[in-house]
């Protein structure tokens, strides 16, 4: 039988897994951890515990965000050309040569665990 496991579990393995836990927890144990901590609901969403104690970040990325607002929210871009980044219908918006250089750089693990849950939230409705 193979579990599907909420997002924020596989998440938490990738980040023991970055940060070289000499005591390596599997998904299951993550998984009961996680609620047993009130970080995730029975259901694995994120609960008011966790975003209020910053456990868990929330992208919320509002229409007509000022730039400082945007790179407050995905300071990852702060590294690339910020003329790059045109605001469309109310939501910055980037190239496509910067979103492939972004998932290259994804690829080749040149990024932390923060700024690849960044470029994948930033990706994930565009």
């Amino acid at each position: 039988m193979n579990i599907i496991y909420p997002p924020l579990v596989e998440e938490g393995i990738k980040l023991q897994l970055s940060e070289r836990k000499h005591e390596l927890l599997n998904k299951a144990e993550m998984y009961r951890l996680m609620v047993d901590r009130g970080v995730i609901s029975e259901n694995g969403e994120p609960t008011d515990y966790a975003i209020d104690q910053g456990l868990v970040k929330e992208y919320t990325e509002p229409s007509n965000m000022s730039l400082e607002e945007f790179l407050g929210l995905y300071p990852i871009f702060e590294r690339y050309d910020l003329q790059l980044l045109q605001k469309i219908d109310g939501f910055w918006e980037i190239p496509v040569s910067l979103k492939e250089l972004l998932l290259q750089s994804m690829a080749e693990n040149k990024f932390n665990y923060d700024e690849c849950v960044q470029v994948m939230e930033y990706l994930a409705d565009r």
